[in-house]
């Protein structure tokens, strides 16, 4: 069951961010991991997360605590560069529907005022945020559309804002109308007349503390928990805290199995591609033949008559020149299998790391797989943001001095390698196998028969894409054996004066008991 929002709860919403939100400055503005829309903002009541969840079951706006942001290109970099440094100026909503206007705006250096309106349409199914600029034409939108896909109205840059058509059926909220009958529209007309005046709302939930359903006048709900509540900013941050498990869940797979399918995409065409080298490779073996046939009509030219030859020497200099052909051929092929080959290594470990890493962390997969597959020339070049705080390594403590440390993503692996590892810290990876980076750090030297390779060895194959294996085969090295691999993905590296160890990924699982997302397969 989902709570029921209205025009007339919106309206209320509206007067609760405006009393909190005048003149209050913007200091960032991004999304979550969730696809919340969330702004930051500063000013007398100190700092405050607002959170705009346009595609929850019910959609809702709230102020929020600390929130893992991401830095992604499309809408939430337009908001950043457009609404950073602007103020609050007025926040209202939209007679009969669920609209809210974010009045935001700024004065040049030179005193010329200028405004943006954020619109958040909060409607289940629906949703969808728009940025318009003072001509009220859309500067950008999360949902894009034309009249092709929406045959009502359109979304797309650079074209008049059409708010959505409003439903006179739904003057009346359907809450109201089924608690109160025929009189439901002059309750309506007095929320409407006094809204201002109401100062608390009517909330009631299950046993569990759930939350039912809101609103301004009491609502017959007799086997409802009833309590009186002051701030419905509060009541929507709490079922934002609270969201519904099933519609994260399917929220953060889609993204999670769009990223793996974009990046087996992109790793099926460089296969394609390499696998045409490989092939117009293997007919350029045949150029010593030729470079042996030409020089063998050389040879025996002195025992063929006279008049033969210019014949002989001209099918001489054809073999020749296709000897040379090819060899040019293969100086141009041979680099561009070893680039492929490289970025098919990437691709591969990018594709396990979407698989297993925890949402939140999603965003570093995706920048990586940027990094790595988007031409430099392509690259849309903005000014440095803040970075969000990332999560530590896992780290297994064994004894005393002696402890175990996981990478999370492609960027925490390169992070836990070249900055947290020490020069003499054991590294340790899969045999040809996409992986977590495991570093053992001992704060006094250990022997190579000590059980906490073992360990390290059993962790490095538990985080691996083949961890379903009964054993794995585990390399190890000193961490000043490990290089970075030159334009390949975050984490990607060489490693030399390596040994072999055998991990068994089973023993491992009894220290990791709660990381079976972590240890799943992609699928190709």
């Amino acid at each position: 069951m989902r709570v029921f929002t209205d025009w007339l709860l919106l309206r209320r919403c509206a007067l609760e961010l405006l009393g909190a939100l005048r003149g209050a400055r913007c200091s960032a503005a991004s999304e979550s991991f969730d696809r919340r829309l969330v702004l930051r903002f500063e000013g007398a009541g100190g700092e405050r997360l607002f959170a705009a969840a346009c595609f929850d079951p019910t959609p809702t706006v709230a102020f929020v605590p600390a929130l893992p942001l991401e830095e992604r290109p499309g809408f939430a970099r337009v908001l950043r560069d457009r609404l950073v440094g602007t103020r609050v100026l007025e926040v209202s909503s939209r007679r009969n529907d669920r609209l809210l206007r974010l009045r935001m705006g700024a004065r040049s250096r030179f005193g010329v005022a200028r405004y943006h309106d954020l619109i958040l349409e909060l409607v289940p199914r629906f949703g969808n945020a728009l940025l318009l600029n003072e001509e009220a034409r859309i500067v950008s939108a999360l949902q894009r559309f034309d009249a092709t896909a929406n045959a009502r109205r359109t979304a797309i840059e650079g074209a008049p804002y059409e708010p959505p058509p409003l439903d006179e059926r739904l003057r009346i909220p359907r809450t109201i109308a089924r608690a109160y009958g025929s009189d439901a529209e002059r309750v309506v007309a007095e929320i409407e007349t006094s809204i201002e005046r109401l100062t608390e709302l009517y909330v009631y939930r299950d046993e569990s503390g759930r939350v039912l359903q809101a609103h301004l006048v009491p609502l017959p709900m007799p086997e409802a928990i009833e309590s009186r509540e002051a701030s419905l900013l509060a009541l929507f941050a709490e079922m934002q805290a609270r969201p519904n498990a099933q519609h994260v869940t399917q929220s953060v797979t889609t993204r999670r199995d769009r990223l793996v399918a974009r990046i087996g995409k992109r790793l099926a065409a460089d296969e394609r591609d390499a696998a045409q080298i490989r092939a117009r490779l293997a007919e350029i073996t045949e150029r010593e033949a030729l470079r042996d046939a030409g020089a063998a009509i050389y040879a025996a030219l002195h025992e063929r008559p006279s008049e033969m030859h210019e014949a002989l020497k001209e099918e001489a200099r054809g073999y020749f020149e296709r000897y040379r052909t090819l060899g040019l051929r293969a100086e141009r092929l041979e680099p561009a299998l070893a680039r492929l080959t490289s970025r098919i290594e990437s691709a591969r470990l990018l594709q396990w790391e979407a698989s297993r890493v925890e949402p939140e962390l999603l965003a570093e997969v995706e920048r990586s797989f940027a990094a790595a597959f988007e031409p430099r020339a392509g690259r849309v070049r903005t000014r440095p943001a803040k970075i969000p705080k990332r999560l530590p390594p896992r780290e297994l403590q064994l004894r005393p001095g002696v402890r175990v440390l996981i990478g999370r993503s492609p960027e925490q692996n390169a992070d836990l390698t070249f900055r947290i590892a020490r020069p003499d810290d054991r590294w340790f990876h899969t045999k040809n196998v996409p992986g977590a980076h495991v570093v053992l750090q001992c704060d006094a030297e250990i022997t190579e028969d000590d059980a906490a390779i073992d360990v390290a060895a059993d962790c490095a194959a538990l985080f691996s894409n083949a961890s379903a294996s009964a054993k794995v085969d585990v390399e190890y090295t000193r961490r000043k054996h490990v290089r970075k691999q030159r334009d390949g993905a975050p984490g990607l590296v060489f490693y030399t004066n390596a040994r072999a160890r055998v991990g068994i990924p089973e023993r491992a699982r009894a220290y990791f008991p709660a990381t079976e997302a972590a240890l799943r397969t992609p699928s190709n």
